[in-house]
């Protein structure tokens, strides 16, 4: 949902600064009123963490916005998402010695074939390579960018949010995102834009802070007890979602390929679940 709304913003750049600033006013008092729930030998670990994962995560915002001024939702979205998997499950096995059952490795790389169901036009032998001919595209290179973000700071947020307050923790992700966005914004002297964004969507960019918080909040949860290798891929649920919204509210096309990769994703969300 806050995709479709970033995509249809005025000033993309503007709008993630006012979308970063919401989730820290909403939940600061929280923060204040949870004590405790820190492991006091891990606790600088996971400072450390939080912090290079809001910055990774502004460096991902940056790159998906750039990659919507030119990119449909329902293209960019998945491929962004879809290459993270990829990265996700080869990082969590090799750096954090996971494991994962055959059906579980079934279950990813049915959802990683959906990504790339969704990214094509037809399923003619003409189209077949067509998503590798897009690379060249500079909103598929910022949607790869963007991917190689999420990879890294899902493994980022495994570790760091083992032993953590997870309250004290997302807010300290918002955080780091938000001064890492505002350096960004400084240097390009263009508050104007700022001002202009809030004033025409204020009520988008109040829901998309809110919905992004509500996310990230459900996500810590899931990787506190679950493993990164499966956590991440679930995510891809959101590009069904994108698919639909892309093709409701912003009429983009394809909408049957991309509805045929959303079925293959969910097919391997409930082969990640069973094997979990």
């Amino acid at each position: 949902m806050w995709n479709l709304l970033l995509k249809k913003a005025n000033d993309r750049m503007a709008f993630v600064w006012w979308y970063l600033l919401i989730p820290l006013v909403v939940f600061s008092p929280a923060a204040f009123l949870s004590l405790g729930g820190w492991d006091s030998a891990t606790a600088l670990r996971s400072v450390g963490c939080g912090v290079v994962s809001g910055v990774l995560q502004a460096v991902c915002l940056l790159a998906m916005a750039r990659a919507y001024e030119e990119g449909d939702l329902s293209a960019v979205y998945p491929l962004s998402r879809g290459s993270a998997q990829v990265l996700i499950a080869a990082l969590g096995i090799a750096l954090l010695g996971e494991q994962v059952t055959a059906l579980g490795m079934g279950g990813v790389a049915l959802m990683i074939a959906g990504v790339y169901v969704v990214f094509l036009p037809s399923l003619s032998r003409a189209d077949l390579f067509r998503p590798f001919r897009t690379l060249s595209q500079r909103s598929s290179q910022a949607a790869l960018g963007a991917g190689l973000t999420i990879a890294l700071y899902h493994l980022i947020d495994r570790v760091g949010v083992q032993g953590a307050n997870r309250i004290h923790y997302i807010l300290l992700l918002f955080a780091a995102d938000f001064c890492a966005f505002t350096i960004f914004l400084a240097v390009r002297r263009r508050w104007d834009l700022v001002r202009a964004e809030w004033r025409a969507n204020r009520p988008s960019i109040i829901l998309a802070g809110c919905a992004s918080l509500v996310s990230y909040l459900l996500v810590l949860y899931a990787l506190s007890r679950e493993r990164v290798t499966y956590v991440g891929p679930a995510r891809n649920l959101g590009i069904v979602f994108s698919v639909v919204l892309g093709a409701v509210f912003l009429r983009e096309k394809h909408g049957g390929m991309r509805l045929l990769g959303s079925a293959l994703i969910i097919a391997g969300l409930v082969l990640t679940g069973a094997a979990g």
